[in-house]
């Protein structure tokens, strides 16, 4: 589709928000006044992320005991619609969801100014995936991907146990439902690499993730993720 036809589409069928109706930014389905009712995390963990009521830079779980990823990078407290997007796209299959998140978190990363050497998304066990039909944090990183221009290498890692359901567990059973899930089978290991998914809730993933791509040879991993819980 050319210039002249985009125009003439938008013109014809100017986007709609997906919340209020409203006309929208083309890029997102939202509009300024929906999107600014989404506000963005601020007081966090340098670390892992997680929102702090005091004024620290780390946690006290960092300080105990330092993960395997580098940092955790979210955009916003997994709540109102922050939580109605991810959940739309995870059980209602509205994959514009996915374009949605992922344009907003690669406008956001834009901004820090460093990038990863390459991107990949927490991949489902091939079970898991079967039954979905879909990965939700492969389709947002694909957007980011294409937003960022940054290579994507979603065939590296693989789920290689089908683990529980981890929002069905506490905290320490999650750690050890998800250890050795992981593997990485990737011919290059890119020093850096940022990790992709829709949310984090205890970390547990994101750190296994983590402790794999170092064990694999990868120098340094970030976790970028929609929203933090």
């Amino acid at each position: 589709m050319n210039n002249w036809s985009k125009l003439i589409q938008l013109l014809l069928y100017p986007p709609t928000c997906l919340i209020c109706q409203q006309t929208a930014d083309h890029d997102l389905d939202l509009c300024p006044r929906c999107l600014a009712d989404m506000p963005a995390l601020e007081t966090t963990c340098m670390v892992c992320g997680i929102a702090l009521t005091i004024n620290a830079n780390t946690c006290g779980r960092c300080l105990k005991k330092t993960p395997y990823y580098d940092k955790i990078i979210t955009l916003y407290p997994y709540h109102a619609l922050a939580k109605f997007l991810i959940h739309s796209l995870k059980f209602n299959k509205q994959y514009h969801c996915a374009r949605v998140m992922g344009t907003l978190m690669a406008r956001h990363f834009d901004k820090l100014g460093h990038q990863p050497e390459a991107l990949l998304s927490v991949p489902l066990h091939p079970k898991r995936l079967s039954e979905r039909g879909f990965n939700q944090a492969e389709l947002i990183s694909h957007y980011v991907h294409k937003k960022l221009n940054v290579p994507l290498i979603e065939k590296h890692l693989h789920r290689v146990i089908n683990t529980h359901d981890q929002a069905s567990l506490s905290a320490v059973k999650r750690r050890k439902n998800i250890r050795n899930a992981f593997s990485y089978i990737g011919k290059t290991t890119p020093s850096f690499v940022a990790v992709i998914d829709d949310v984090v809730t205890t970390g547990s993933t994101a750190n296994e993730v983590a402790r794999t791509l170092k064990k694999a040879g990868v120098k340094r991993v970030e976790i970028w993720a929609f929203a933090r819980a």
